[in-house]
């Protein structure tokens, strides 16, 4: 498949970019000094690049052990040259991004001097950079042109930081307690924050051979990322993504996290009244997640490509106030297959697993002014073949859902779910099912969000077969209850309470029947419903179970 361009870059690519350009200064710095004939002396200043190059070294306290191969340096920052910088926005040449690294301790072991000398070749043994601080400033002008992710790290780099040396060498290159940020470079708006960042890269080699070797990741035979605390506040202002723990091992293709926390940073009041539609509210935490799998070549050339993902007690709350209107936006190709075949980068992975889960949806109601909530426990479920690659897609077409969980911690419900890809007409097809409950169980959700409240009876048993697109459901639903009574209810403002609404006593006694199957006879519920436009996915398949359960029930 070619190649797409793209003109986002990843949290990924500032990093490592950013501990790329660490490495070549440091091997600029061995290299300058032994050209000079290893002079154990002070450069105030050190451009490592010429005409064209865009960076400038200045260090102090160089100490050099010319024996035992061993360099040490403090205080070393790389910065841009602003003249340089300005000519080349001038020519419209110009990165989008500019760093700024602080490193205060640089040691470099096993340095071989006559390969320095001779051969110009930079091989040391270990590249040890301590507590560094990286800040990086992005560009939002539209004249920037981007490339080819993997083109940019190989060749601009080496081009424009390597100067005149061969190649770059060394065992182990280690980022240890390194912070991150990433900014806007025009408003200063923080977009990332990374704290106890450690990198480490085994077997470097920079050269013209290297540039192109789908085998090595950023120069590097293997990788090694840890970072303690990444921080991602969203530009809404009203969210923000912390990841706790993170770990990515390229020779095991693993990629891990203690914990991820998608956080509103508003109150349910307060995020209700910042906007003017009926908006859902997320706060979602997830587990540990682990990668398995993934591919490296894909990274380089911004796919995401892996065997599966876990995702371990993960905590899903979602909070919608629908006293405020709701908006008109058309959501009728919004559905997840669909929404998958939209996304920016190539995607396949062939296995989503999510353990041990608890997944809510709370709603305040307009009339009542109270909430209520739906809640699966327990939740186990796997989703398969989610890809938006044609090539993957012409082999299996279907992406498919398998969720159990312990409803309102009372009932298993099981859910099938096939959802075709690549499809305009968003085909999906479900087919779900709920053992027994009590139905006094219902009425926390009932009495808020419908005003209403079941005295007695049991729900025996929920089957409900659907076949969807982006405009119409239809489907059949079987459900068996008995001695099931209910009775309207109004909220006593002045009590805060709700109060049995009154009615006229036969139509009240006809709003439900009491049981099914009756006098022996069951009754199905033929579903045929249009969709909502403006309504999600599950808003389309709870809607129309309820048209079923209304024909069968009333």
């Amino acid at each position: 498949m070619p190649r797409k361009i793209f003109s986002h870059r990843p949290t990924s690519f500032y990093l490592l970019w950013g501990v790329v350009l660490i490495l070549l200064s440091s091997g600029i710095i061995i290299w300058r000094n032994y050209k000079y004939k290893l002079v154990n002396k002070k450069l105030d200043q050190l451009v490592t690049v010429k005409s064209k190059g865009l960076y400038q070294i200045n260090y102090n306290k160089l100490m050099i052990d010319e024996v035992l191969g061993n360099i040490s340096a403090e205080n070393i920052d790389m910065i841009p040259d602003s003249l340089i910088y300005q000519s080349m926005e001038e020519q419209k040449t110009a990165p989008s991004s500019l760093f700024f690294i602080h490193i205060p301790k640089l040691l470099i072991t096993g340095v071989k001097t006559p390969k320095a000398l001779l051969a110009k070749e930079i091989s040391a043994h270990i590249i040890k950079i301590m507590n560094a601080k990286i800040e990086i400033r992005l560009s939002n002008s539209k004249n920037n042109k981007e490339t080819d992710f993997s083109k940019n790290i190989r060749d601009d780099l080496s081009q424009q930081l390597l100067v005149n040396l061969k190649s770059i060498n060394a065992d182990s290159v280690i980022l240890e307690n390194a912070e991150m940020i990433l900014k806007n470079k025009e408003n200063k708006r923080m977009r990332i924050v990374a704290q106890g960042l450690n990198i480490r890269f085994a077997g470097i080699r920079i050269d013209s051979t290297t540039q192109n070797d789908s085998s090595r990741i950023l120069f590097s035979r293997d990788l090694v990322v840890q970072c303690d605390y990444l921080d991602i506040p969203f530009k809404n202002k009203v969210q923000d993504l912390q990841i706790k723990g993170l770990n990515f091992e390229s020779q095991y293709r693993h990629f891990h996290t203690d914990k991820i926390n998608l956080y509103p940073l508003l109150s349910e009041t307060a995020f209700a009244r910042s906007n003017k539609y009926a908006k859902d509210r997320f706060n979602i935490e997830l587990g540990s997640l682990d990668i398995w799998q993934l591919n490296r070549e894909s990274m380089l050339h911004q796919e995401f490509i892996a065997d599966s993902l876990t995702i371990n007690n993960a905590s899903i709350k979602v909070f919608r106030d629908k006293s405020y209107p709701h908006d008109s936006v058309d959501r009728t190709h919004d559905f997840p297959q669909e929404a998958i075949m939209r996304l920016n980068i190539p995607l396949d992975i062939k296995k989503i697993v999510i353990k041990d889960s608890y997944i809510e949806y709370k709603e305040k109601n307009d009339k009542s002014d109270s909430s209520g909530k739906v809640a699966f426990l327990h939740v186990y479920a796997v989703l398969n073949n989610i890809t938006n690659i044609p090539a993957q897609i012409l082999l299996n077409n279907a992406m498919t859902l398998d969720f159990h969980a312990s409803f309102l911690n009372e009932a298993p419900l099981n859910v099938f779910m096939r959802m075709r890809l690549n499809d305009r007409n968003g085909n999906f097809s479900l087919n779900a099912k709920m053992n027994a409950l009590n139905a006094e169980t219902l009425n926390p959700l009932l009495k808020p969000m419908a005003l209403a409240e079941l005295n007695k009876g049991r729900i025996n048993s929920l089957q409900y077969f659907m076949d969807a697109t982006n405009t119409k459901a239809k489907g059949k639903l079987i459900l068996n209850y008995e001695n099931i009574s209910v009775r309207l209810l109004k909220k006593d403002e002045d009590k805060n309470k709700y109060k049995t609404k009154v009615l006229p006593t036969l139509a009240a006694g006809i709003i439900l029947k009491d049981s099914n199957p009756k006098n022996g006879k069951t009754r199905v519920g033929n579903v045929d419903y249009n969709r909502d436009i403006h309504g999600s996915m599950f808003n389309l398949m709870w809607k129309s179970l309820l048209s079923g359960i209304k024909e069968v029930a009333l």
